[in-house]
């Protein structure tokens, strides 16, 4: 090979370089482009440095409830130079909540916030997170004896009391079965929400009455099996329950369409979650009795300042309580306004 042909062998080469790595950034800069887009940074943000990167794992990020929660704790990122991630199932996607955690580890973001709920082997990601220097602070469900730094919540016993004293208020002489819809793995005799449930109803009866308490786990990772899972419970044998207590915004909405499938408004008693534009109209129409729920805005405030001070200090409060509102057919417009606020 002669001295020109190896210079325009070089010069080639150079520009294969060049080209490739421009692909290369291009293709960086779509990647992070589209993890900011998942944020819900705007395009002129998109140039910024932020201090932290921080990741919110919930069960469907598609839900109206976990959008409202973490819009919230977006723009309370945001003000603390901090981008937010969410991250949970949708339609197609078989990932589990341990996947994204590995994910989120193996990214070493700054912090994570997680809709615990007690999924094999999650509580142990839990702590690898925490082992590895990557804060967790648990939203709605807590994981008390895990190495989460936080939980942002209602503890399960005051939970109970506010759903027992719903439920007791629907029992009367007709009530013979209730049903509670959990909605994360737990042994039914280490529910306290199931607990406090019982005694109020316990109270309630008559002394020749006898209701029937039972609970089953609804964890699923679509709609499509939650709806399942509902409307085999009304095609039982025995029949569906007189009250059926719900304890998140999809299940609430799978019950309620099935009741109004199977023909059984009246005879069924949806103790309802969250306040979605399904759920608020059927609680306006009296065909769901009562709803229940967490404000979202203090959710994701709360769940970023915990972080965020545990980045900046040290260490952050190992308890929030959110407000928990009770909604029925008399007060749903003034929890109309509070939503438009929010």
């Amino acid at each position: 090979m002669n001295r020109n042909q190896r210079i325009h062998r070089e010069i080639w080469m150079l520009l294969l370089a060049i080209v490739m790595g421009g692909l290369f950034m291009a293709l960086m800069t779509f990647y992070y482009g589209k993890i900011m887009e998942n944020a819900g940074v705007s395009s002129n943000e998109l140039n910024h440095v932020y201090k932290y990167q921080y990741e919110m794992i919930v069960d469907s990020r598609n839900s109206t409830f976990w959008e409202a929660v973490y819009e919230n704790a977006r723009q309370e990122a945001l003000a603390h130079d901090a981008v937010l991630e969410l991250k949970g199932s949708e339609s197609g996607e078989n990932y589990s909540k341990a996947d994204y955690m590995d994910m989120s580890i193996a990214a070493q973001v700054d912090g994570i916030i997680l809709e615990y709920n007690g999924e094999e082997g999650l509580q142990e990601k839990i702590d690898e997170a925490a082992n590895k220097g990557i804060p967790v602070v648990t939203i709605v469900n807590d994981a008390p004896i895990s190495l989460r730094q936080s939980f942002v919540g209602i503890n399960d016993y005051q939970l109970g009391q506010t759903y027992g004293e719903q439920v007791a208020d629907l029992v009367d002489d007709h009530t013979k079965r209730i049903l509670v819809l959990l909605n994360r793995e737990q042994e039914l005799g280490q529910n306290q929400l199931y607990g406090q449930i019982y005694s109020a109803v316990e109270n309630k009866e008559s002394s020749d009455q006898k209701i029937k308490i039972q609970s089953q786990n609804i964890m699923y990772q679509s709609q499509f099996d939650t709806e399942e899972a509902i409307r085999s419970i009304f095609q039982s044998p025995e029949g569906p329950p007189e009250i059926l207590v719900c304890l998140d915004e999809v299940t609430t909405e799978c019950a309620y369409q099935a009741m109004i499938d199977f023909n059984l408004v009246g005879e069924v008693k949806i103790i309802g979650y969250y306040t979605s534009r399904t759920i608020m109209d059927a609680v306006k129409k009296g065909l769901i009795p009562v709803t229940l729920a967490m404000d979202v805005e203090q959710i994701g405030i709360y769940s970023i300042e915990a972080l965020t001070e545990y980045m900046e200090v040290g260490r952050a409060n190992s308890y929030y309580t959110v407000d928990m509102d009770v909604i029925t057919r008399d007060n749903w417009k003034q929890q109309e306004k509070q939503d438009e606020k929010q």
